[in-house]
Parts: C-alpha cells; structure tokens; sequence
C-alpha cells in the first residue's frame, strides 16, 4: 500500500463513528500507560473546581488533561531550531507530563507554570522521579505562579499552551508575551494545543503563524518588519 492510499485510510479511520467513540478511552489508556512505564503519575484529567486554588482566576482556567507523547513529538520534531538555545515553558503545566516529555529533547531549560498547588506538588515529585531516567536536559522545574502575573524570562523560549485558560485569561496571557517580546525582541515560538483560541493569537501583532496540524498551532514572534 502506498503512502497516499495509507493516509487516506488513516484519515477514514479518524473520522469513523466508532474511533471517535473510542478516541477519549484510547487517550486515557495511553496516559495511564505512559504513567505505569515511568513510573509517574500524570493522570487522571481533573477539573478545577476539584481542587483548592486561591486565585480570582480559577473560573478561568480549563480541564488539566496530560498531552499525548506522540502527538507531543510529532509538533516538537518540527520545529527547525536549536533546542539548547531555548527556554521550554509550559503555561498550566498540571502534573507536569509536558515538562518530562520536552526533557526528551536538549532544551536550555524547562519550566512549568502552574497555580494549583495540588498538581504542582505532583509535577515535582514526578520531576524528581524522571530524573533517574535518561535525557537530554536536566534542568526542570514547576513552579507554581497564576501564568497572568508570571514574569517572562528575557531569553529565547518556547511557550507551550494545552488550552489552559478561557478566551479572558488568554488574552491576558498574549498581552504579557506582547510587552515582553516589544521590550526585549528575542526568537519565541508559540505551541498551541486544541487551538480553540487560536485567532487571538493570529490577531496578535507580536506573532504571525508558522504550522497548523490536526490539533495544534505553532507561531513565531515577528522580529521587525
């Protein structure tokens, strides 16, 4: 069979009534399988009203889901940069399987960002857990801080968003890249999983878009025009 004919099928079987019926169970077998080989827990998925958070921003906020590791790769190995220049951060890290599956590649440094203290205590016991694993970067952390008021480090990042916030809170959240990248221009570059909101950022005069699969988006800052 060839690669046309496989693409086809693939994408007959993505849109069966019976795959997406099963695709939710699929997901969280696939999350609970990747927790059971690294010996981690990055599951279940939790919604915010489960957990005790003192921020005004918790309305907000959306459902902590770990990312998919292939689907992570996929995105990651198609960006055409120098990992070891860049800042990894993960905006609503949760339990932090972002953070652990960025590690795989040779970032700078890898940060998660996350207001819950409940999943930010597991992120750092997951942290710590990984770290007798091989790979590329050993710099990880969580911290946990509401993303709205996070300070930006003033270095070349990667900004990686699993659909955290409502459409208020990502507004909020582009405008601090917005000040920051026309204060300090540097090379950032946006990963937006589940673009629900993705026009804010197409809109956005700091970023133009750069990559648009299935279910992401990828931007990069404008550097002068």
């Amino acid at each position: 069979m060839n690669s046309s004919n496989t693409s086809r099928m693939r994408e007959a079987i993505r849109e069966s009534f019976i795959y997406k019926r099963l695709q939710g169970p699929i997901f969280n077998l696939k999350g609970y399988m990747f927790d059971l080989y690294h010996g981690v827990k990055t599951m279940p998925q939790v919604t915010l009203d489960e957990l005790e958070i003192d921020s005004p921003n918790k309305k907000g906020g959306g459902i902590y889901a770990g990312t998919e590791p292939k689907y992570f790769r996929t995105v990651m190995d198609s960006l055409d940069i120098d990992f070891s220049r860049f800042h990894f951060i993960d905006f609503g890290s949760g339990m932090g399987r972002a953070l652990l599956l960025a590690a795989d590649y040779p970032f700078r440094k890898i940060t998660g960002i996350e207001f819950s203290t409940e999943l930010h205590e597991i992120a750092e016991k997951n942290i710590r857990s990984y770290t007798r694993r091989k790979r590329a970067c050993n710099d990880l952390e969580s911290v946990c801080e509401d993303a709205t008021t996070y300070a930006l480090p003033r270095e070349p990042s990667v900004y990686y968003l699993f659909n955290p916030f409502n459409r208020e809170l990502f507004g909020s959240v582009i405008r601090s890249f917005e000040r920051s990248l026309a204060e300090d221009p540097r090379d950032a570059y946006v990963i937006y999983m589940n673009p629900v909101n993705d026009d804010l950022f197409v809109d956005s005069p700091a970023f133009e878009p750069l990559d648009r699969g299935p279910w992401h988006s990828v931007h990069v800052a404008r550097r002068g025009e």
